[in-house]
């Protein structure tokens, strides 16, 4: 199932954890979404082959059917470091996180190319021209960053530098005042 699975995808989701697709049967055989039947084989263990239940084939028929909203959100490592980079106030350090970025973006943009054109399945060409899309996004991402925050020489990064407002430490409590008498 797993090789399947991979097969059908192609290369650019990554390796399927086995324990993990072992967790989803598990919790779909239990909901009653699949059954499991054991197949004894001659040389190897047995074999378990799993079926959609009617209420497992509604299921999947109202998962297909609903539009599926961006994984993790916009909470992406790469946004953090162009914030940390802006409100640092250095044009270069701003230049080298962009740089960084835009050279791995392009390595992957080629790679992706490359296994497209190696594909024999229609499906995961597609796919694949779907996360190529995806890089190409990310590409504008950088161009935009580096035009807005590098375009006037830095006027703009001095701006964000000085207007972070440093967390102040409390101050001291006065000690109290004795009178002596």
């Amino acid at each position: 199932m797993k090789g399947a699975f991979e097969e059908a995808v192609g290369p650019q989701w990554g390796p399927l954890n086995i324990g993990h697709l072992y967790q989803i049967l598990d919790r779909l055989s239990r909901d009653g979404l699949v059954v499991a039947e054991r197949q004894a084989q001659p040389v190897k263990p047995d074999r378990v082959v799993y079926e959609l239940t009617p209420e497992g084939r509604a299921e999947l028929e109202r998962w297909l059917g609903e539009p599926s909203a961006r994984g993790g959100g916009f909470r992406d490592d790469f946004f953090l470091k162009v914030t940390a980079a802006a409100r640092s106030g250095a044009a270069e350090t701003v230049r080298t996180v962009l740089g960084n970025q835009r050279g791995h973006l392009m390595r992957e943009l080629r790679n992706l190319d490359g296994l497209r054109r190696r594909a024999e399945d229609p499906v995961v060409r597609l796919l694949l021209s779907a996360a190529s899309r995806h890089v190409e996004a990310d590409l504008a991402f950088v161009d935009d960053a580096e035009q807005v925050l590098l375009a006037d020489g830095g006027a703009l990064l001095g701006t964000l530098a000085r207007d972070r407002s440093p967390v102040a430490p409390p101050e001291p409590e006065a000690a109290p005042t004795r009178a002596a008498g």
